[in-house]
């Protein structure tokens, strides 16, 4: 599976102040590397809509996206952090600031995302991302677990 993931994709210490607005980055990060159209990211903000705080998948981390046919060109993540804590609605996870909005070509490798999502929480993604701010570091960090992930 080729996974897109490079420096274009992230975004640190942005001053967003609503769920909807960190979504609409995080997807306008994945339209300019070609990985959605803007439909994807347009039906993100509606899975956000009916669900809400079902995207906040961990303390401090909320995983917008999307079904694969909404828009998804290629399979990649975009992350992105906010200067603020942000409120998505989840009584157990929330304030976010942490958003990574993931698209998938089709069901295998929607789920695949998920998993190296998984994996990076795991190595404690969010607490890494609080103490760093420069772009470099992050890339290596996630670089690094979708190595030993995807194995």
């Amino acid at each position: 599976m080729n996974i897109i993931f490079n420096p274009e994709l992230i975004a640190l210490k942005q001053p967003l102040s609503s769920a909807e607005q960190a979504i609409e980055f995080a997807g306008t990060l994945l339209i300019r590397q070609n990985i959605c159209r803007p439909e994807y990211v347009e039906s993100m903000l509606e899975v956000y809509q009916d669900f809400g705080p079902a995207i906040v998948i961990d303390y401090g981390l909320a995983m917008p996206h999307a079904r694969p046919e909404k828009g998804a060109l290629q399979t990649g993540f975009s992350l992105v952090t906010s200067q603020q804590p942000i409120n998505f609605g989840n009584e157990e996870f929330d304030p976010v600031n942490v958003i990574i909005a993931i698209a998938g070509v089709d069901a295998n490798n929607h789920i695949r995302m998920i998993q190296l999502i998984a994996s990076l929480i795991e190595s404690d993604l969010v607490t890494f991302l609080q103490q760093e701010h420069e772009v470099n570091s992050v890339l290596h960090f996630i670089q690094k677990q979708m190595e030993s992930s995807l194995c």
